[in-house]
């Protein structure tokens, strides 16, 4: 009967694929923790300040990020049905596509660094978490370059690189953190502004160091036509096309498919990292304390986040390779495995942070009242491992089916209609209860992913349940 449900050869494809994406995931987040634990050693109102700044850079850059999650499931259908040609026809469409977006958001970023004010922050405040957006909102060029050819690598099932490159990026943020917040060999001392520099030039050399991994990789020779020039046409057809399968340099069909695809999902994560990042502005007013004991819960959570997320990623790049080889009912295995996995690492994870949680916070601060409120919210944050787990990894099945448009609509309630709400109510309010404060959101955090993860769960079942053909219709769409 297990069979049916877990397959252990499928959970050793899981660690090999997964592994590497877990640590170029972690390493990734390891940025963010950087930030906010040396601005935080620098003083508490640097890391609250770079905490809202956060809070307004991460929503709007996974909303770019998430428009290009469809590259993964549609490059591991095209390379599963032995059309890898296809996919790097797709990567370049990537590529135009991460121009477009770049152009759109650092514009947004830069106008919205200016109006930190706005937030209720004092103007020390404001000051700090403007000049960090300014400072980071260059690496994102360079960040969603890095994704594209990532997520190209990853329908080839090939993480290595990406888990290689993203240690090598947090190498680099590291110093270049200590440097520039506390204005070492000669650099200005900029404090939480230092760090939005840091991790613009991590992102860029991870681009860079990528872009030069795939030019070299000799295995993928169907990729030398993407390195021609963009504008130059073609010497072997004289019609503009790249010669690979005669197909066009800007595809503007493709390019409005990733989107098509890629764009609920997007929706679905700015939908619930706003829900995070904006109860840190809305905690703001009450205070430096409140917001650092929130940001330290906060920050941890996101480490321990990767774990669902890697499997959420591998999940999607092996249900969508089962599915471009027709394989229906090993992708319906894949799809078991992972939410089985799923609950037995968010045990694990729970377990640990209940355990450790006093050393955890003094990793981030030795301020006695930070400390206090951080140690108590890491309990809650403890408590919705399960519930976490069991959506994101119900989101990466429904990824690999191409079944996203649902999953934007899922979040929108889950986040915005039941969670955010909510969460206001208890943390600022007297209405259901005397004012809670970061408790109230976390609490608010465990009823809005618990309503989540059953809808998703709801969903992977409806697919299940479709015939054969029916699924890859869907997949084909």
């Amino acid at each position: 009967m297990l069979h049916k449900y877990f397959s252990f050869s499928e959970a050793r494809r899981f660690y090999s694929i997964g592994l590497p994406i877990f640590i170029a995931q972690l390493s990734q987040t390891g940025m963010t923790f950087a930030d906010t634990a040396i601005a935080g050693q620098y003083s508490a109102e640097h890391m609250a300040a770079v905490a809202v700044g956060s809070s307004v850079w991460v929503p709007v850059m996974l909303l770019g990020i998430g428009c290009l999650l469809a590259l993964p499931p549609l490059s591991a259908q095209m390379v599963g049905s032995g059309r890898p040609e296809k996919a790097a026809h797709l990567l370049r469409q990537g590529l135009w596509l991460t121009l477009g977006l770049s152009v759109v958001l650092m514009s947004f970023f830069y106008v919205a660094s200016w109006r930190m004010e706005s937030f209720g922050l004092t103007p020390e405040m404001a000051r700090i978490s403007g000049g960090f957006l300014r400072a980071i909102m260059w690496g994102l060029p360079g960040f969603m370059l890095f994704v594209n050819l990532r997520s190209f690598l990853e329908g080839f099932a090939r993480t290595r690189p990406a888990m290689i490159i993203g240690l090598v990026g947090l190498t680099i943020n590291v110093p270049c953190n200590v440097i520039f917040v506390y204005g070492k060999f000669g650099m200005p001392e900029l404090g939480g502004v230092g760090c939005g520099v840091a991790t613009a030039i991590s992102f860029w050399v991870m681009a860079l160091c990528m872009l030069f991994y795939v030019w070299r990789d000799s295995c993928n020779t169907h990729l030398r036509p993407l390195f021609s020039p963009l504008w130059r046409k073609s010497a072997s057809t004289g019609d503009g096309s790249d010669g690979v399968g005669n197909m066009p340099r800007f595809d503007g069909a493709l390019v409005w498919r990733i989107l098509r695809i890629g764009t609920p999902g997007a929706l679905a994560l700015f939908f619930e990292v706003s829900l995070f990042a904006l109860s840190a502005i809305l905690l703001a007013p009450l205070g430096t304390v409140m917001v650092a004991g929130h940001q330290i819960a906060l920050n941890f959570g996101s480490l321990t986040f990767m774990v669902p997320l890697s499997l959420c990623m591998t999940v999607t790049i092996r249900v969508g390779r089962c599915l471009g080889a027709q394989q229906i009912e090993r992708a319906r295995l894949v799809a078991r495995t992972g939410l089985i996995l799923s609950v037995v690492f968010a045990l694990m994870i729970a377990i640990f942070t209940v355990l450790f949680r006093h050393g955890i916070v003094r990793i981030y601060t030795d301020n006695p009242e930070v400390t206090a409120l951080a140690v108590h919210l890491l309990l809650f944050q403890a408590a919705y491992q399960v519930v976490d787990g069991l959506q994101v990894t119900g989101i990466g099945v429904l990824r690999g089916y191409n079944d996203t448009r649902i999953i934007s609509a899922i979040c929108f309630i889950a986040y915005w209609v039941i969670g955010l709400p909510l969460g206001f109510v208890l943390a600022r309010t007297n209405v259901l209860t005397p004012l809670m404060g970061a408790q109230g959101f976390w609490i608010a955090y465990i009823v809005a992913l618990g309503f989540g993860a059953l809808c998703y769960l709801l969903r992977v079942r409806f697919l299940h349940g479709l015939a054969p053909e029916a699924v890859l219709l869907r997949v084909r769409r």
